[in-house]
């Protein structure tokens, strides 16, 4: 999957003359200087403050003239990973002689010695000098040094000189731990990055594999084990193929690993930004990848994969992927959220969560975006990853059917997979409708049955449950109101259930308690036989009988006497739940009335 990931990123970055990775690039927070060496003088021409702003997902400093300069010199100025700097104490964060990156709390601090700053200049004169000991690392050395040439030692002991002998941080404020970085530029900007670029190949090449000991020499160049998401060494045996003759997983050669670096830079600077979520279209005539957040909308696509970052301590981590075969962001057949708990109009108009009940739904994410606010109070959308420690959720129900459900309602989302989505959905809808119930919050039950009922059958047409419900509420309505001569029995133990809710409900209105909902309901969700429900209503009817209003063969009378006789073959729960949160049809104005 990789390999062919970075297919379609090599044929993007041709597109876009390799602008694409530095277009992603984020700058690490901090200030940043510019410093041009001119003939005459050498002067501080910029100074800049930047950092991502995460809630308003943008990088603050942007629009500043010197801005698209600075994130290029900083590009080809940083270290691969911390444990492959120039400098050996790791106080100094640049890789190039025309660079110097350190953190402020190093100066403040005093971390950053000129004992420090001479040794970093040193191995910049001569940075084969840094691979003495190292015969394949300085192999690779030997091959740049031998294209790009030696380092411009004149520029190097001015900008050492300069540094030495100046107050390079002056006005900056060094009281925090974020960076300082400083550039040195020449006055012609395209002799500047061609300087940098060559100064970060120099440091990139020997660099560039995780590490050089596993590198193979073959008659086409050099190959070796490539760093990125990969971690092999001594402490880590249990890593390596112990059956082959290379035990390492893979060896790429400099133009491969190269351009996996660059894939893998690209993927940090979106991760950075919070576009987690990359796919990879392997259209033919436009492949490309596109990347987005976990709130954002992807666009459809026929073929291709899915990665899911993150943003790991030194680079972009892959922590899962998928082959897309037509993935699309609209839905089939569109998406029809019906009334059939019977919400009056005007609090469909009234609360937010309801209006949806007005419309068609034609897209997975908006489909998603309801899900969301009806089941999981809006917390669903920023919490697909995050570690249960960190999520500030304090309901514990909500919380546990995020954790259980997430991984697949992520599959169905972001991939469009759903197998399993409608036995995961049955489950944990009625779960949490159960814990609305539990919590006196009524009408969120009624908007969590419409949504569970429409999305069931909108699965798996056959599972017409919302308008069984309907129409077991008519039939019940009609029932007791019939008149004193009609005899009557409940059509079926789905009828019965729900009137059990009715009459719970009904005994539950007559009480004066606080917080009594869970007491009331509990026992009937709990409930395995129709002896219990009897018993318990008839506790219920000794103890409010005195405000029940005994008319002769009344909507009460109807309810509570047909309950006491019907013997049911199966408790089904849902139907009780329904018939609870459910208006009621014993205050119901009659039609004649």
């Amino acid at each position: 999957m990789l390999k062919e990931a970075m297919e379609v990123f090599g044929r993007s970055l041709e597109k876009e003359s390799g602008r694409l990775v530095l277009d992603s690039h984020i700058p690490k927070p901090g200030t940043y200087r510019l410093i041009e060496m001119g003939e005459d003088e050498w002067k501080i021409i910029k100074t800049l403050d930047l950092y991502f702003d995460r809630k308003k997902q943008e990088m603050v400093g942007r629009n500043d003239a010197s801005y698209l300069l600075i994130r290029e010199l900083d590009y080809n100025s940083k270290l691969i990973v911390m444990n492959k700097p120039v400098d050996p104490k790791k106080v100094i964060h640049s890789n190039n002689y025309l660079s110097l990156a350190v953190k402020k709390n190093s100066i403040s601090e005093g971390k950053l010695t000129r004992e420090i700053l001479e040794k970093y200049y040193e191995i910049l004169e001569n940075p084969i000098q840094k691979y003495e000991k190292k015969r394949k690392a300085r192999r690779l050395y030997e091959e740049v040094e031998q294209r790009i040439g030696q380092p411009d030692l004149e520029t190097l002991n001015k900008i050492k000189h300069y540094v030495m002998t100046h107050d390079i941080w002056e006005g900056i404020d060094l009281d925090s731990k974020d960076y300082v970085k400083l550039f040195f530029i020449f006055p012609d900007p395209k002799k500047t990055k061609q300087y940098y670029e060559t100064e970060n190949e120099r440091y990139l090449i020997p660099n560039i594999y995780n590490s050089n000991d596993f590198n193979e020499e073959e008659e086409e160049g050099i190959k070796g084990l490539p760093n990125n998401n990969m971690g092999m060494n001594s402490k880590k045996p249990f890593l390596e193929n112990k059956t082959r003759k290379v035990k390492v997983p893979y060896l790429l050669n400099q133009e491969d690993v190269l351009l996996q670096a660059k894939f893998f830079d690209y993927l940090m600077g979106q991760v950075s930004q919070g576009r987690t979520n990359i796919y990879i279209d392997t259209d033919e005539e436009e492949p490309e990848i596109r990347s987005y957040s976990d709130t954002e909308e992807p666009g459809s696509m026929l073929g291709g994969y899915y990665l899911k970052c993150r943003k790991g301590k030194n680079e972009a981590e892959i922590i899962s992927g998928a082959a897309l075969c037509d993935y699309k962001s609209k839905l089939d057949t569109m998406f029809k959220l019906k009334n059939y708990m019977g919400i009056p109009d005007e609090i469909i108009e009234k609360y937010p969560v309801s209006k949806v009940e007005k419309i068609n739904i034609g897209t997975l994410w908006e489909l998603k975006s309801v899900i969301d606010d009806i089941f999981f109070a809006g917390k669903l959308k920023y919490n697909f990853y995050t570690d249960a420690k960190d999520m500030s959720i304090n309901e514990p129900v909500l919380k546990r059917c995020i954790l259980e459900n997430r991984d697949t309602l992520a599959l169905w989302f972001w991939q469009g997979e759903k197998n399993r989505i409608e036995m995961v959905f049955d489950k944990f809808s009625l779960e949490l409708i159960k814990n609305s119930i539990r919590r006196e919050r009524m009408l969120l039950a009624n908007h969590q049955f419409n949504l569970r009922w429409s999305l069931l059958e909108y699965l798996n047409p056959e599972r017409k449950i919302g308008e069984r419900m309907k129409d077991c509420r008519q039939l019940l309505r009609e029932h007791m109101n019939s008149d004193v001569d009609t005899e009557w029995e409940f059509s079926s133990d789905a009828e019965y259930c729900y009137a059990v809710g009715q009459a719970v409900s009904y005994m539950l209105s007559l009480s004066k308690m606080k917080n009594k909902t869970d007491a009331f309901i509990n026992p009937y969700l709990n409930a395995k036989s129709a002896d219990v429900i009897k018993m318990r209503l008839e506790q219920l009817y000794k103890k409010y009988n005195h405000s029940i209003t005994h008319t002769n063969n009344g909507r009460e009378e109807q309810l509570l006497s047909h309950l006491m006789v019907y013997e049911p073959e199966q408790i089904l729960t849902e139907y009780i739940m329904a018939g609870f949160t459910a208006r009621s049809l014993i205050y119901e104005k009659n039609e004649k009335q």
